[in-house]
């Protein structure tokens, strides 16, 4: 048996490679790189089948749960931001009334957006200064500033 086991090897590379290029996530490349050192093994004459398997299942995991959260930090790396985040966390003025059957309006850095409360029964009144909590869609959700007294 360890005579053909170069040819399993070769198969499970091939098709962790396979699988790793349909998705995204960094799974099965750890197990590709688990099979290619037990290919490798697999041509030394006294490694039995067993010393193959454990070499696969410890490279692969060692592989997987060591390097692929490195690989995602450096690959996350390149993120962009978009203006809209810039957004979240910026203050504005209520220019329309809202309600829990109306949606109001905001102006933040001069341009007009729908704003809706974070909690929907809130009433925020034209005037109101605000801050954009999140972002739902075109909405924006808002809180008002509370008045220091």
């Amino acid at each position: 048996m360890e005579a053909w086991m170069w040819i399993i090897w070769l198969v499970v590379f091939v098709i962790a490679i396979a699988v790793e290029a349909i998705g995204t996530d960094l799974v099965s490349i750890w197990f590709a790189a688990g099979a290619l050192v037990s290919l490798i093994i697999s041509f030394i004459p006294s490694a039995t089948w067993w010393i193959q398997l454990i070499v696969f299942v410890v490279i692969s995991l060692v592989c997987l749960f060591c390097l692929r959260p490195l690989a995602h930090k450096y690959m996350r790396n390149n993120t962009v931001r978009t203006n809209i985040d810039e957004i979240i966390h910026s203050k504005g003025v209520m220019k329309a009334r809202y309600d829990y059957l109306h949606h109001g309006e905001v102006v933040i850095n001069g341009v007009t957006w729908t704003a809706i409360a974070s909690k929907e029964r809130d009433v925020l009144e034209e005037g109101d200064v605000v801050t954009v909590v999140a972002i739902t869609g075109n909405k924006l959700i808002v809180e008002k500033i509370k008045d220091k007294e």
